[in-house]
C-alpha cells in the first residue's frame, strides 16, 4: 500500500483536477452535439507537439506547448468559423475532418523524428504515471484561470450550449463565443494532451457527462455524478496499473468504458423490472 501511494499519488491527483476540469466542458460540448471537437483539438494540439519534436524540441518543455499552444488557437479559430446557420453540412463533419488530417500530418511528421513510434505511443496514451508535483501544480493554477473565466462567461456560453438558435435571436455574436469557448477549451487540451494522451483526454471529457446525462437533468448533480465517476475510474484504473505493470492512461480509460457499459446495463435491468 506504501509503495502504492508514494509511486502513484502524484498521477492520481493529476487525474483527479483533469476530471473537474474537463467533466465542466463536457457539459458544454455534449449539449452543443459536437461530441469529438475535443479529441480533434487534442489532435491538433499533439500535431503541433510533433512539429515541435521535428524542430528540435522536446515534449513538456515551454517551448513545445507554446507551439501545440498556436496550432489549437488555430484549430480552434477554424472550427469556430464552421457554424453556421445552413445545416446542409454539419458542424461535426468539418470537426471529423480536422481530426483526420491533424493525425494523419502527425503520423507524417513523427516519422521523421527519431523514436517517432514511441512518441506517437506517448501522445496517444500519454505519460501520467511520471507526472511531477510542480507539474500538477503548474497545471492546476492555469486551471483555476480558465475555471474563473468560465464561471465568469457562464451566461452566454451556457444560452449557446442550451440553445443556439434562440441565442442567436437574442443578439449574441455565435463565433466570437464559440471563439473564446474552444480558446478556453483548446488550452486546457493542450496542456491535458501532454500529460494524459489523446485517448484519455477525450475520455475525461465525454464519458462522465454521458454518464451523468442518462441520470440527471439537473446540471448541480451532473457536477456531483461526473466528479464521483472520475474519482472511482481513476482510482481504479490506477490501482490496476500499478497490481497488472499496465499503462495508466489506458487503464483508466477502459475503467471508464467499463463503467459506462455497466451503467447502461443497469439502466436496462431496472427498466425490465
Amino acid at each position: 500500500m506504501g509503495g502504492f501511494l508514494e509511486m502513484m499519488a502524484a498521477p492520481v491527483v493529476m487525474a483527479l483536477v483533469l476530471v473537474a476540469m474537463h467533466s465542466h466542458l463536457g457539459h458544454h460540448v455534449v449539449r452543443r452535439g459536437v461530441i469529438f471537437v475535443d479529441i480533434a483539438l487534442a489532435q491538433v494540439a499533439a500535431f503541433g507537439v510533433a512539429i515541435s519534436l521535428l524542430l528540435g524540441g522536446e515534449i513538456g518543455t515551454d517551448g513545445t506547448y507554446a507551439v501545440a499552444l498556436g496550432s489549437t488557437f488555430l484549430g480552434a479559430l477554424l472550427i469556430s468559423r464552421t457554424r453556421g446557420r445552413s445545416e446542409r453540412v454539419p458542424q461535426e463533419a468539418y470537426i471529423g475532418i480536422i481530426y483526420a488530417v491533424c493525425s494523419a500530418a502527425m503520423i507524417l511528421v513523427l516519422t521523421q523524428v527519431p523514436h517517432g513510434g514511441e512518441e506517437i505511443n506517448h501522445l496517444l496514451v500519454g505519460a501520467i504515471l511520471w507526472v511531477t508535483w510542480p507539474t500538477l501544480l503548474k497545471t492546476a493554477a492555469l486551471y483555476a484561470v480558465l475555471g474563473f473565466l468560465l464561471w465568469r462567461w457562464r451566461g452566454p456560453l451556457d444560452r449557446i450550449s442550451a440553445d443556439a438558435e434562440a441565442a442567436r435571436r437574442e443578439g449574441l455574436p455565435l463565433r466570437r463565443w464559440d471563439f473564446a469557448f474552444y480558446l478556453i477549451l483548446g488550452t486546457v487540451v493542450t496542456s491535458s494532451v501532454q500529460i494524459a494522451g489523446v485517448l484519455l483526454v477525450f475520455t475525461l471529457l465525454v464519458v462522465p457527462t454521458v454518464m451523468s446525462v442518462r441520470l440527471y437533468a439537473d446540471h448541480r448533480r451532473h457536477f456531483v455524478y461526473t466528479l464521483a465517476v472520475g474519482v472511482a475510474a481513476v482510482v481504479l484504473g490506477a490501482a490496476l496499473s500499478y497490481v497488472l505493470d499496465l499503462p495508466t492512461g489506458a487503464a483508466i480509460v477502459c475503467v471508464f468504458g467499463f463503467l459506462l457499459g455497466l451503467q447502461v446495463l443497469l439502466e436496462s435491468l431496472l427498466r425490465r423490472g
